[in-house]
């Protein structure tokens, strides 16, 4: 699907044409540029690498900039350029973590610093299994749309991994812009390895209410709960968005998508899980 290749490290030289995109982190923080090349894209990660993308998203070329050890270019790979390359083929990805429920599985959308991974964490360390961590890619089986499995680790800070994680978990290299830790399956923190039906998505929000609250998202609310949690390489490409529209309507018509708004507490996680689980239950009743 995608041939993935190391180069030798190189210095970050200034491109030629500005970026026609950028990603910011915080106020003003740049963590990716977007150029256009003559074959394709590169997307630069300022500080720590380059990546090459061909204008089929077949062939992403990782240029490490001197110093960046291979735990950060791996997690830049997988949970970066593997989502966007896939949305240039026009399979669409969104900012998502996943876990298995009984009959299949349900998605947590939402930016960075919403609680995807430490509420999936919750519940891979409580019987279910995580999917996903931050990047969901759908398929159509032609009867359901189904979450793909992707690889088996999952990134939380430490004051959650103190909260939620047993010693049993193991602890993969940290990458070298976060401090987030990186842990990997095992038998302490499930992850299913299984396409599996997608029953429900839940956008998390956080105005911290005293009850757990689940709303169902309707219409345009919901069209655009996917749309702005999208993985697109190329936001300029007419075409490229037309399929990617399409994806998401169908998407939004087909699998129920509510707003999930709960007090952050650690506390609150085995309420907010089977509140979840009854939730689920009755979309299948």
């Amino acid at each position: 699907m995608i041939r993935y290749s190391i180069s030798p490290p190189r210095e970050q030289r200034p491109v030629g044409p500005p970026p026609f995109n950028r990603y910011v982190v915080g106020e003003d923080a740049v963590w990716t540029e977007f150029y256009r090349l003559g074959t394709g894209y590169l997307l630069r990660f300022p500080g720590l690498a380059d990546f090459e993308v061909s204008t089929d998203g077949t062939v992403v070329v990782a240029r490490p900039a001197g110093g960046t050890d291979a735990a950060t270019i791996e997690h830049l790979y997988l949970n970066q350029l593997v989502p966007l390359a896939l949305s240039r083929q026009g399979r669409p990805a969104f900012h998502a973590s996943v876990v298995s429920v009984p009959g299949g599985c349900i998605a947590f959308l939402g930016v960075s610093g919403m609680g995807k991974s430490t509420l999936a964490a919750s519940f891979a360390l409580s019987g279910a299994a995580f999917l996903t961590d931050d990047a969901l890619i759908v398929d159509d089986s032609g009867t359901e749309i189904l979450a793909m499995p992707s690889h088996a680790s999952l990134r939380l800070w430490e004051d959650s991994v103190e909260a939620l994680v047993g010693p049993d978990t193991v602890r993969a290299g940290g990458v070298s812009f976060s401090d987030k830790a990186r842990l990997l399956a095992g038998p302490g923190l499930a992850h299913g390895a299984a396409p599996l039906p997608l029953l429900a998505a839940y956008l998390l929000e956080r105005t911290e209410p005293v009850e757990i609250t689940i709303k169902p998202l309707a219409g345009s609310l919901r069209h655009m709960a996917w749309i702005r949690n999208s993985f697109l390489l190329d936001i300029e490409d007419r075409d490229l968005l037309a399929r990617h529209f399409d994806w998401t309507h169908r998407i939004a018509e087909r699998v129920p998508t509510y707003s999930l708004d709960y007090a952050r507490d650690y506390g609150n996680l085995a309420q907010v899980r089977a509140r979840l689980l009854q939730h689920v239950g009755t979309l299948q009743d």
